[in-house]
């Protein structure tokens, strides 16, 4: 079991790969606050991210969406997708602040634990920011405020947090406040979005911690994040939406081996709404509004044995998560409403013995759908077990060397199986449900080689995961469009590679991937159905930069290549048939730098898109496809330049 861990968060796969981990501040600070960015210079991981919408979508080795990746917010699964609507989506939406963000853990394959229940292929959690990044050790008092300020539409962020402790550490306390403006923009053969188009997000964050004793803790967490944003090329309707969630979550670990107890309990309300405003007082669709409310719960342990020459460890526990989404019947659109319940039992085992290392285990997942068809309420279930096996031998200090195999499940979402159909689904009215549809499986294999000493550090992975009963939206059996399940076997497969080295007056890092992602693509693709989340062929990220005054400030250039892909599209309102349009390769160029000018003030500064230069960005839905019905779109974002301070008191 191989984990990577930040504070008292964990996420663990159960193969021989490591959890890629994104620092928040350099989302910030070298990545111009571009979440998107940011994750596609993980190997192996990319995004859905429009170019006119906030919104995040991770895909992992190929696969997205419908929790198929299980996308978190402090723990918290993000299931909210909208269909209600021109730019609506089938894929999750994630919506979140990154002035917020510490960090974010990818963990790519099967996945363990909690964060793994229903999960296909793999799990991405971004955590926000807590009393110990901002009250150092032996303080009571500390805080954050961050500013920056750019061009081509970043017209300015803001973050401001700050935390109290007690002297002995048994109470804390956290708040903290941020949002951004973002405004029309242009892309690199300088044409504008929308004079409408905006991006304002306001997001306000407090958490609790109490510590009785030196052995248990407890945490509660509360955040509210509220945005109106206008995606007038790809929706042409304003987004109201809403995200307020509350978590409370325990660990108790009193020294003995047996016992490292783990506890969350989480809550969450999503809702969106189309309302009237400047550039938008007419259409169809003004109005329309739901609700996915989100509750789960879970809870595990660890214990240690130890045997002969080695430890064995245990990790088990259950969990429980639901999402419930609800809507007014006159506003619904094609939202299917209905709730989605997944619950699971999970059993993992490591031993270390020599230079051998050894893991496996068992979890069982089990299903629950509910909705109303026709005026009848029906339910659906199913469950399933699956197994793991990893082994991994270190030929040295240096190297290493792993196998591993995993079987993981995802069950259908009430989009899949209820959906509501309507004018934009097919040429009839039929309401286009699937009640028999079954859950999709895969069998995952990997094999890789890792490097690590100081300052210098590598890594390869090649995999591959045979998927049954694939979820497409296609043309049934009896003529009409609906969510079925693929015949045959769906291979996702390819290789991942990472390097880097740090030295005192160098970095760099590199990330490239080469996959061979086999999505079926549906007849139907890009009517409405943005569920195509198929990789470019090749994409890869080049890192190098140069410490300088004493190591105190840094410059560095980053080099992103991403190669030929696709993207679903309409191409006709007659018969309401879809397909894709091929999209080329590109090369962007970007530069950053930071200066620690005191201990606690920091200037930094970056570059987007250095020369200027134009490209339909991969993975962007609509917007950027160039050969749609809405016109030409926008292209990916031109020259930005944004700088910022951080001042931490």
């Amino acid at each position: 079991v191989v984990e990577g861990e930040e504070g008292e968060a964990t996420t663990k796969t159960l193969s021989g790969a490591s959890v890629e981990e994104l620092e928040g501040a350099l989302i910030v600070e070298q990545y111009g606050n571009d979440i998107g960015t940011a994750v596609r210079a993980t190997a192996g991981a990319f995004t859905r991210s429009p170019a006119d919408s906030p919104t995040v979508t991770v895909n992992i080795r190929g696969l997205q969406s419908y929790g198929r990746v299980n996308t978190m917010i402090d723990g918290i699964p993000q299931t909210f997708r909208n269909i209600s609507g021109h730019g609506g989506s089938y894929d999750d939406q994630v919506f979140l602040d990154p002035g917020l963000v510490i960090g974010a853990d990818i963990a790519k394959g099967a996945v363990a634990g909690a964060d793994g229940l229903g999960a296909l292929a793999g799990a991405a959690n971004f955590r926000t920011i807590g009393i110990d990044d901002l009250v150092d050790a032996g303080e009571t008092t500390g805080g954050m405020a961050r500013l920056s300020f750019g061009t081509n539409g970043n017209d300015g962020s803001a973050t401001l947090a700050g935390a109290v402790q007690s002297k002995d550490g048994t109470w804390g306390g956290l708040a903290a406040v941020s949002g951004y403006n973002h405004g029309p923009f242009e892309d690199g053969a300088g044409t504008e979005t929308s004079e409408y188009y905006k991006d304002e997000p306001r997001t306000i964050l407090a958490k609790m911690r109490y510590r009785p004793s030196t052995d248990l803790e407890f945490n509660l967490t509360a955040q509210d994040y509220q945005n109106t944003f206008y995606p007038t090329d790809s929706s042409g309707y304003i987004w109201d939406v809403e995200r307020k969630s509350v978590i409370a979550d325990m660990a108790y670990n009193p020294g003995d081996p047996l016992i490292d107890m783990k506890a969350k309990v989480y809550w969450q309300d999503m809702s969106f709404n189309f309302p009237t405003g400047e550039g938008k007082t007419s259409g169809s669709y003004l109005g329309r509004n739901g609700t996915d409310e989100t509750f789960g719960a879970n809870l595990c342990n660890r214990s240690k044995l130890s045997i002969a020459a080695g430890d064995l460890l245990f990790d088990y526990g259950v969990a429980y998560t639901s999402n419930d989404f609800d809507t007014e019947e006159s506003t619904s659109g094609a939202n299917a409403a209905g709730k989605l319940s997944k619950s699971g039992v999970f059993f993992n085992a490591a031993y270390a013995i020599g230079d051998w290392d050894f893991g496996g285990g068992v979890r069982y997942d089990y299903y629950q759908l509910d909705s109303t068809v026709d005026g009848e309420d029906v339910t659906r279930d199913d469950g399933k077990l699956n197994g793991n096996l990893v082994a991994r031998y270190h030929l040295n200090d240096a190297w290493s060397v792993y196998g591993s195999y995993a079987e993981t499940m995802r069950a259908p979402t009430v989009t899949e199986m209820f959906y509501s159909g309507g004018s934009h689904a097919t040429s009839s009215s039929s309401v286009l449900t699937n009640p028999d549809l079954e859950a999709e499986t895969a069998d995952t294999f990997e094999l890789g080689v890792n490097f690590g000493r100081e300052g210098l550090w590598a890594g390869a992975t090649l995999f591959q995961s045979d998927i049954e009963n694939f979820i497409n939206y296609e043309e049934d059996s009896d003529g009409n469009v609906r969510f079925i399940n693929t015949d045959g076997t769906v291979t996702m497969k390819g290789i991942e590679l990472s390097a880097g080295f740090d030295t005192e007056r160098f970095f760099g890092s590199l990330s490239l991937t080469l996959a061979d992602t086999e999505q079926p693509i549906s007849n139907n693709a890009g009517v409405g159905m943005d569920t195509y989340g198929q990789l470019p062929d090749d994409y890869a990220t080049l890192d190098l930069g140069v410490k300088l005054l004493n190591g105190d400030a840094r410059v560095g250039g980053r080099v992103r290549y991403v190669g030929e892909s696709s993207v679903a599209t309409f191409t006709s309102f007659t018969d309401y048939s879809g397909t894709t349009v091929d999209l080329a390769s590109y090369t962007v160029f970007d530069l950053y730098g930071s200066w620690q000018v005191s201990d606690g003030f920091e200037l930094y500064a970056s570059v987007e898109n250095l020369f200027d230069k134009f490209y339909r960005e991969a993975g962007t839905g609509l917007a950027t496809s160039g050969e749609s019905l809405f016109g030409d779109g926008i292209g990916g974002r031109g020259r930005t330049v944004e700088l910022g301070m951080t001042y931490r008191f």
